[in-house]
């Protein structure tokens, strides 16, 4: 009777046990350790590198490129936001560079005149510098670069709180399948048993 009870028990402890272990083995070892015949390294160690191009590339793929972001910045309403402010810094310059012996009437037409050709030309101005712009950094700038690097510059323990901050809950989770799984094996082995006893 109690080696009935006992094999699902220990089933769900080493179903258990195999999950942690296995979730372990994912950051551990660090470092390299030879066991005979094979050496054990823990996988994110070992394929950190491969790991990081990887995430880089998924990035810039699938969800972050060059052309998202310059869609989010080339809006009407950040074109207007630019011209605001282009107008606003050269209202100010023109209003210092004028000499103060110039007539006021004439600082106003100098200014409305300003105002007039930049509210005329500006908006075409910012397009063509952020197409420009665009053209300039695609070839400059590379996101998956950029990730794999930052990836590569974190410290191993670094990257595995990061991992664990993510999955901790699906890593968890993981680790009580293993024992949920085992003791259900057990409980089958228990029916194997009793309907074709030794």
């Amino acid at each position: 009777m109690y080696q009935l009870i006992a094999i699902p028990i220990i089933s769900a402890f080493i179903g258990y046990i195999t999950n942690v272990v296995a979730i372990k083995l994912l950051f551990w070892p660090r470092e390299p350790v030879n066991c005979l015949l094979f050496e054990l390294y823990g996988l994110l160690p070992k394929r950190r590198i491969d790991i990081a191009s990887s995430i880089g590339a998924i990035v810039e793929e699938q969800l972050l490129s060059l052309e998202d972001i310059f869609e989010q910045i080339d809006t009407p309403q950040i074109r207007e936001t630019l011209v605001n402010r282009i107008m606003e810094i050269i209202r100010a310059r023109v209003s210092s560079a004028v000499p103060g012996f110039v007539p006021g009437k004439i600082t106003h037409l100098v200014g409305s005149s300003v105002d007039r050709v930049l509210r005329q030309e500006a908006e075409e101005i910012i397009k063509q510098v952020i197409r420009a712009s665009q053209v300039h950094l695609s070839e400059e700038i590379h996101i998956k670069k950029m990730v794999e690097d930052k990836i590569n510059e974190l410290d191993i323990q670094q990257l595995e709180d990061m991992v664990r901050k993510v999955s901790s809950t699906e890593l968890k989770f993981i680790e009580i399948l293993g024992g949920v799984l085992g003791f259900l094996i057990g409980i089958i082995q228990i029916g194997i048993l009793l309907i074709f006893p030794l």
